[in-house]
């Protein structure tokens, strides 16, 4: 329990010492904060790819890592979205659409885009893994990542949510994703013959690619690191899919699958897909899932 309480009280006072600085920053300066979200996400990657050189650099170990992340993003995406199918009522649509700042071919590429960069940063960290950089030595991964949730902090004051918290399937839809995406874990320890625990953890990113994969590998080592973040990056391209073919129509099953991420990342085409009116439904989920996922990683790996 202390090990878990050491783990989780300094993401948690980052969290809230970004949110005590967006409080104090004029509202210009944590806009121009959140932008700095993605660059930094993409340097992050950066050193995840380098801490994981070894790996993402062995043929053989490499195809294991990829199959074994492909197992479980595929069910820890499926096993939610029947969940919530299951659980919550669609309801009909309106046929009406929000009107869209960019064509919807655009917003789709433009959400591919990050996602093939941030594999891209991968592989670039990976190729920097194998020559002698000293300078690169003196940042750390863990260090970036409290600069990140610094920055999450500042973000969620901009988070206006009215009464829209106050409606049951706020805090329905992230509990079915929590469940569906442990049950998904279970099943992917089935065909992997990984155990129940390791499985339980790298099934808690929820999509948060750099948070998940620094967890795992401080307490597993690179191997799984590498797998946990993989995880995460293909449960982001395959909650992009899913939003882009089936969001206008199963909106709830598609906002559940992008995890963490409609807090932020997939949150521009949920709201063009989804519509302004599952805007506020995405950042709740967004903002539960990003605060349950350290915890059940940590609690996992105790």
């Amino acid at each position: 329990m202390q090990l878990i309480l050491a783990s989780i009280l300094p993401i948690m006072l980052a969290l809230l010492c970004g949110y005590g600085i967006g409080l104090l920053l004029p509202r210009r300066h944590t806009r121009h904060c959140a932008r700095l979200l993605t660059p930094l996400i993409w340097l992050l990657l950066f050193f995840c790819g380098k801490g994981f050189g070894t790996v993402l650099s062995d043929g053989s170990m490499l195809g294991k890592t990829l199959g074994t992340a492909l197992i479980f993003a595929s069910l820890t995406s499926l096993l939610p979205w029947g969940l919530i199918v299951l659980c919550m009522r669609q309801p009909r649509a309106s046929g009406k659409t929000e009107p869209a700042e960019r064509p919807p071919v655009t917003q789709f590429l433009h959400a591919l885009r990050d996602c093939l960069l941030a594999l891209g940063m991968v592989g670039m960290g990976a190729v920097a893994s194998g020559f002698q950089l000293g300078w690169l030595d003196a940042i750390s991964t863990s260090q970036l990542l409290y600069l990140l949730i610094v920055l999450v902090g500042i973000d969620l004051v901009e988070l206006k949510l009215g009464s829209a918290w106050r409606t049951p399937e706020v805090m329905v839809l992230p509990v079915l994703v929590i469940i569906g995406s442990l049950a998904g874990g279970m099943a992917a320890a089935v065909f992997t013959g990984e155990g129940v625990w390791t499985s339980l953890a790298l099934s808690s990113g929820f999509g948060w690619v750099t948070l998940s994969s620094i967890l795992v590998s401080s307490k597993l080592g690179s191997n799984y690191g590498a797998i946990a973040m993989l995880t995460d990056l293909f449960r982001e391209l395959m909650a992009i899919a899913m939003l882009y073919l089936l969001g206008a129509r199963f909106s709830r099953e598609a906002i559940g699958i992008c995890g963490a991420t409609a807090l932020d990342a997939t949150l521009p085409l949920i709201r063009q897909k989804c519509g302004t009116h599952h805007v506020s439904l995405a950042l709740i989920s967004g903002f539960v899932l990003t605060l349950v996922s350290p915890l059940l990683i940590m609690v996992s790996l105790a």
